[in-house]
């Protein structure tokens, strides 16, 4: 790197002595010495443009790709992968919800869980000729033991990456 700053700036020194082709770009036309200067010397920033073009070309950058995409970095502690979850959009936490548990207490928990989230009690009040479930209502109706209907709704809303694995309708 050191041996290419040297190099760049001899041969940008160079070219304003290497006339163009066009006579464009290293020598200026009467309008732009008009404008600029009355001396007829050549406009530094076309000089510098031309030089470092030049130097990119010769180096050979002038197909330099844009930059890959980082791969995944690893993560060692739980808190850094809950927020690189968070970061993909997966809001569940990395918890894994069952909608059909074996236990029967369990299985009310997961009812009242449901019970808290809009979707679930209005696709589950849906189910039952209810359109307008109250969460109280709701909570009823699982303590009293009814409670096939609001599983059966969060089995339709399962949303693996969403919060507490119910999704929206």
């Amino acid at each position: 790197m050191k041996l290419l700053l040297p190099l760049a700036s001899v041969l940008t020194c160079a070219l304003a002595f290497v006339p163009s082709p066009s006579r464009k770009i290293l020598q200026t036309t009467s309008a732009d010495m008009s404008q600029n200067r009355d001396d007829g010397s050549v406009n530094r920033r076309d000089l510098l443009r031309t030089g470092s073009f030049v130097m990119a070309s010769i180096l050979g950058l002038e197909g330099v790709k844009p930059a890959q995409a980082i791969p995944e970095q690893k993560v060692y502690s739980s808190n850094a992968k809950n927020m690189m979850r968070l970061g993909e959009g997966d809001s569940s936490g990395g918890s894994v919800y069952d909608n059909n548990p074996a236990s029967p207490k369990a299985r009310a928990r997961r009812a009242m869980v449901g019970c808290k989230n809009t979707s679930a009690r209005s696709l589950a009040g849906e189910s039952i000729g209810n359109t307008r479930l109250s969460e109280k209502e709701c909570n009823q109706l699982i303590m009293n033991g009814e409670i096939d209907f609001m599983l059966q709704a969060l089995t339709k809303l399962d949303c693996p990456s969403c919060p507490y694995g119910i999704g929206e309708r």
